[in-house]
């Protein structure tokens, strides 16, 4: 931790690194519902802070967001990164009475780790998916019901993909298209906390009623962020020069015979 900048060092109790984007807001809403104090650290994304040596040497080597740095009261520290074992952390440490998570081994806890390991890997990568293309890419390309998502009660599943669905409109979808999801979506965002979590730092800009603004800051940070997003997307796809390395079933989805093998193109 030695390397921290001082005005980013991790302070006692829990504190949470990310920036405005919908992973770190998870960890945010499962303290807010949690009522634990936390100190959040807010990362430049314009100058890729979450890239810098300090933050991928001390808190993230994956160089992303969330991450959460637990320095505990005999001054030890546990780091976590990942937003499910962010989430995960977070009900073990300080969800002791399981108000937002089952005990370990229940048949509902499964169902929780079921639906959470479903966001992450299908849910929010394929909303992430699509904005990167509907919003970030420099030219777009084409081509639940009432109840709480595991179970009769909120958990840290429903933490998970309630903000991914609070910022539906970003990724180009409209919400109002699925009239189950829009009431489950509606029925959390009364709650306090959750309407508190989004707050901070300051409001969050992706959800469907900030992107549909027409002028103001928000209308211009989304402008400055989706071209800081484009650029850094071009340059990464301008990098990249490798071939697609070939396989035996290449060529396996065309009807009519493949090419010999010299007449393929090399992609």
């Amino acid at each position: 931790m030695a390397n921290i900048p001082t005005e980013k060092a991790p302070k006692p109790g829990l504190n949470i690194y990310g920036f405005d984007s919908p992973n770190p807001a998870k960890c945010r809403i499962m303290a807010e519902k949690l009522g634990i104090s936390y100190n959040y650290v807010n990362l430049n994304p314009g100058i890729g802070e979450f890239k810098a040596n300090w933050y991928v040497g001390s808190v993230n080597p994956n160089g992303k967001v969330p991450a959460i740095v637990h320095v505990k009261e005999d001054g030890t520290s546990v780091t976590v990164w990942e937003s499910a074992a962010c989430l995960l952390y977070m009900a073990h440490e300080f969800d002791k009475d399981n108000k937002f998570s089952y005990s370990v081994g229940m048949p509902e806890y499964w169902s929780q780790m079921s639906w959470l390991s479903w966001q992450i890997s299908g849910y929010g990568a394929m909303m992430g998916q699509a904005a990167h293309f509907n919003r970030y890419a420099p030219s777009p390309e084409e081509g639940a019901t009432s109840r709480f998502v595991a179970g009769d009660r909120m958990t840290v599943a429903d933490f998970a993909v309630f903000i991914f669905a609070h910022s539906a409109k970003w990724c180009g979808i409209d919400i109002n298209e699925f009239p189950h999801v829009k009431a489950w979506h509606d029925t959390l965002a009364q709650r306090p906390a959750i309407q508190k979590a989004p707050q901070v730092p300051g409001p969050f800009p992706f959800g469907d009623e900030a992107v549909s603004k027409t002028e103001g800051p928000e209308l211009e940070f989304l402008r400055g962020i989706r071209k800081v997003g484009t650029q850094g997307i071009k340059a990464a796809h301008d990098e990249w020069k490798k071939k697609v390395v070939p396989v035996p079933s290449d060529w396996a989805n065309y009807e009519e015979e493949a090419p010999p093998a010299s007449d393929k193109p090399q992609v």
